[in-house]
């Protein structure tokens, strides 16, 4: 039975038991007929009025049902950007405004449900391409081997290094990938430790020597006189600044410059590295930090790693209380800046 139905019953109801006992008591009252009948016409033409005004009264309550019962319909069908004009009694706006509320939640949700499954198909498909490569290639060197195709030593020898060089490529992807699970899931332990920045940029060069020779890279190094040590895990700081000197050496043009920029204020250390790349469109500025994100969307080895990189390095600055970003315009190079903040009172992150 409909909700008006039952209002209307009801309301009858209650008005037949009204004119029942007024009837009853004009009989009971001995008045003259004519009396008696004028009162009853009377009675009985107010329960018409009081049953057409309880209509017109509750027309905003139905109203308010009937809309919650379409939106409600809506939302199980999966139309989750649904809402519900807020009017009526307050009962009834309160009802409207949560419901739009949830909407606006579910809505929000499945949003990212959607997105988290097309990511983790991407996840799937970026895996299996960095993955089959490598291994395609080892199969196809380990097979010539095999076949005594080869016979010169030489050119064996070539074979060897590339399916270790292959080899290492599967082991620092398999790498990576624990890594950022256990940055992610905050399993690496965080020992906190006061870290001197001219030696740690220093020790990070070192590593990039050879690098940077056969790319013919000038690194321009510039540190705020009097600057302070920072607090923070060394290994995993040194890890962010090698990641970023990697890929700033390996965009840079033959022959280009790095710039090492580190500034200091009462609240926080800034690392500026910048490249003489070709640049970044801003579409892809804030995609840059997800997992396997890469600009270059063919995956070639040749024009970077695997797009795990940046991703751990934001892992680290954010467990660091940081904050990691980029600036860069397409043929000015690239900035990626990240800032690592002084320990409040209480010797926590500020």
């Amino acid at each position: 039975m409909k909700l008006r139905t039952i209002l209307i019953a009801s309301n009858l109801l209650s008005i037949s038991i009204i004119m029942v006992f007024l009837i009853i008591s004009y009989l009971r009252m001995y008045l003259p007929t004519e009396v008696v009948i004028l009162l009853t016409c009377i009675t009985l033409l107010a329960g018409v009025v009081s049953v057409f005004s309880h209509m017109i009264v509750t027309h905003p309550l139905l109203k308010g049902v009937r809309q919650l019962s379409d939106k409600s319909k809506q939302v199980a069908e999966g139309q989750f950007d649904v809402k519900l004009k807020e009017e009526g009694p307050k009962e009834l706006k309160e009802l409207a405004s949560r419901f739009n509320d949830m909407s606006t939640n579910l809505d929000e949700m499945f949003r990212k449900v959607r997105e988290s499954e097309a990511f983790k198909q991407e996840m799937i498909a970026n895996i299996s391409h960095d993955l089959k490569t490598p291994i395609a290639s080892i199969h196809s060197y380990v097979e010539a081997l095999q076949d005594d195709i080869i016979q010169d030593e030489e050119t064996k020898e070539a074979y060897l290094k590339t399916i270790k060089s292959e080899t290492n490529r599967l082991s620092l992807l398999i790498q990576e990938l624990l890594d950022l699970s256990q940055y992610e899931k905050k399993d690496i332990p965080y020992e906190s430790e006061t870290v001197h920045i001219d030696q740690l940029v220093l020790e990070t060069l070192q590593e990039f020597e050879l690098l940077m020779q056969e790319r013919d890279i000038e690194p321009n190094v510039s540190i705020a006189e009097e600057i302070r040590p920072i607090t923070g895990s060394p290994n995993q700081l040194k890890r962010v600044l090698s990641n970023l000197i990697d890929n700033a050496i390996r965009y840079s043009e033959q022959g280009g410059n790095m710039d090492i920029n580190i500034e200091q204020n009462d609240v926080q250390t800034t690392f500026n590295i910048k490249d003489t790349g070709p640049g970044i469109e801003e579409e892809h500025h804030q995609d840059i930090f997800e997992r396997f994100y890469r600009v270059e969307k063919s995956r070639n080895k040749y024009y970077g790693g695997s797009g795990l990189g940046l991703a751990i390095c934001k892992e680290i600055v954010e467990h660091h209380q940081g904050h990691i970003g980029v600036e860069s315009e397409p043929g000015k190079g690239t900035t990626i800046w990240f800032t690592i903040p002084f320990p409040n009172k209480e010797g926590e992150q500020a």
